[in-house]
């Protein structure tokens, strides 16, 4: 499964080596973006999307990633609960806070994984 990953600057490395630690015995192909124009246009290239933004910038991203790629499997890595309700209207396939373990990153692998197939 080849992941798209949306986050800020700093995060991204942060992000991709604790997605990629979730699954050791796959290796993740993940590439980074710290900008959603930057993903535009190539959504169809990859199998998922995770959205590691916090507040409005998130659901900013959520949003136009499914107007974009309606069917693209999406994780969102938030930083409040109240964000829960934004990623079933925009039917996120898995959402987490920031502090979810390392099984509950690997659920929502798998998730994607199913849903991506």
């Amino acid at each position: 499964m080849h992941l798209a990953l949306l986050a800020r600057y700093l995060d991204g490395d942060l992000w991709e080596a604790r997605l990629c630690a979730a699954v050791p015995e796959d290796p993740l192909p993940v590439d980074e973006f710290n900008a959603l124009s930057a993903l535009s246009g190539c959504t169809a290239a990859y199998d998922a999307a995770v959205v590691a933004l916090d507040g409005p910038d998130g659901l900013t991203a959520v949003r136009e990633l499914r107007q974009r790629a309606p069917l693209l499997p999406i994780l969102w890595i938030a930083d409040e609960m109240e964000y829960a309700v934004f990623a079933f209207r925009y039917r996120v396939t898995a959402f987490l806070l920031r502090d979810a373990s390392t099984a509950a990153l690997r659920s929502a692998i798998n998730t994607m994984r199913r849903e991506s197939a």
